[in-house]
């Protein structure tokens, strides 16, 4: 993990975008990731893949695994995209930036 960090501070400082517009970038994608997460979940839910529906309802917390199931896979899909949207914004500045 260290080394990840290192390398993501490397690209940082070689970058010209400013940290305020990375942040945004990268927030927005979380967001639409996490929000086509929610919506994959309560289709699966809604489809009722494999019974899941019916097992989730005749549990001991349907309430809570429903909560958690749904909040999983959304934060999921945001932490993917967050990082895929990290990715090309830094591929986009530094490819920009190349003379």
């Amino acid at each position: 993990m260290g080394a990840f960090a290192a390398l993501v501070l490397v690209i940082l400082a070689s970058s010209s975008m400013n940290d305020r517009k990375l942040l945004q970038a990268v927030a927005l994608q979380l967001m639409m990731g996490a929000s086509l997460g929610a919506i994959f979940a309560l289709l699966l839910l809604a489809v009722d893949a494999q019974h899941l529906l019916h097992v989730i309802l005749h549990g001991s917390a349907p309430t809570q695994t429903l909560i958690v199931f749904v909040s999983f896979i959304s934060m999921y899909f945001g932490f993917g995209a967050a990082i895929t949207g990290f990715h090309f914004v830094i591929s986009e500045n530094n490819f920009s930036a190349r003379p």
